[in-house]
């Protein structure tokens, strides 16, 4: 082998040994969110594409016979022009794909905000169990529509598809909803719980754990943004620092498992918690479906430079007001520990 051959030869293996990045997730995860009659369907047009290919002069009665499915079904697939049809779950595919977000990769230039989005779909968002919408509530109008524009500059094709409601059963409230389809599958396939939350099992997504700390923070961000209580300093020390979610008694186990996850997360990024989960009933109540809930909680430790880093780390991007109060919990930390007369701000 000569010099120049050799050269090449590493040349080659050197850029093979770099890891190649793998995509969050990709057209088929987008599919896998569809019930499995709309997959089935998937599976029969790809295999009708297949068909196609080898014999352009196919008619749509054969290929029906072919793929043992309904002639009706293979007749719009095969029709010319702008009446010819595609499954739902490919046009939702071809959407994201325009706008960059398919294949979706960890270093996407919009990842930040949407990691931050997709963190307060498991907390004050969601995702209905229609997969009509996805929304956000929130008592501070700021934050919702922070939350609406941060999203309609990503999938900008929802401009139009949304909706913000003002009420609250408990207190005032709004509620941004996006009816979009192909937004709502995107954060579906992203890992968002779907459904009542507080009725459901759900897990973080199984991404997560091997994302970067920044992806995190990110995500981490929009979920305490809803779920942290806000510290309160006491006398010489912090308090009441948590995070709590209601559910039901009969999903406990897997409430629990949630939970833990969750420490295991914001210990990932420098967040330690007392590794203990309480329960109360002092908000639970009994549901119109016999259900009771009750509340489960864990606590971040209390450490002053913990709770600093806490502040640093997370700007709760979605709770501008809650983020005012920590500031002055951690101003009028300082000032008692250097014995200065601490002024609201």
């Amino acid at each position: 082998m000569t010099a120049p051959e050799m050269n090449l030869q590493k040349e080659y293996s050197a850029q093979n040994c770099f890891p190649v990045m793998e995509s969050i997730i990709g057209e088929q995860d987008i599919i896998n969110t569809y019930s499995p009659r709309e997959q089935f369907s998937c599976k029969k047009y790809f295999e009708y594409q297949k068909l196609v290919e080898e014999n352009s002069k196919i008619g749509y009665k054969k290929a029906a016979k072919i793929l043992g499915i309904k002639q009706g079904q293979v007749r719009w697939w095969h029709t010319k022009g702008p009446k010819r049809a595609i499954p739902p779950s490919l046009k939702t595919i071809e959407k994201l794909k325009l706008i960059g977000l398919l294949p979706f990769y960890e270093n996407h230039k919009d990842s930040k905000i949407i990691f931050n989005i997709l963190g307060t779909l498991f907390g004050d968002g969601g995702i209905d169990v229609r997969f009509n919408t996805v929304a956000f509530i929130s008592s501070d109008k700021n934050d919702v529509d922070l939350w609406h524009s941060d999203l309609l500059k990503i999938f900008y094709f929802a401009n139009g598809k949304t909706q913000i409601v003002e009420g609250g059963e408990w207190g005032h409230s709004y509620n941004v909803r996006c009816y979009d389809r192909a937004v709502v599958r995107f954060f579906a396939a992203l890992g968002a719980p779907v459904g009542d939350k507080v009725t459901i099992p759900y897990t973080l997504p199984q991404w997560l754990s091997n994302s970067s700390k920044k992806s995190k923070v990110a995500f981490l961000d929009g979920y305490l943004a809803s779920e942290v209580s806000v510290v309160r300093y006491v006398p010489d020390c912090f308090a009441d620092f948590s995070i709590g979610i209601s559910k039901i008694e009969f999903l406990e186990k897997e409430h629990r498992e949630f939970l833990k996850s969750l420490e295991a997360s914001l210990e990932s990024v420098g967040i330690l918690t007392t590794g203990n989960i309480y329960k109360n009933y002092s908000g639970g109540k009994h549901r119109k479906d016999g259900a009771f809930t009750a509340s489960y909680r864990i606590f971040i430790r209390t450490i002053f430079d913990k709770v600093v880093f806490f502040n640093k780390a997370f700007c709760l991007r979605y709770a501008q007001a809650k983020k005012k109060k920590f500031e002055q919990a951690i101003k009028k930390a300082f000032c008692h520990k250097n014995g200065l007369e601490f002024v609201p701000s």
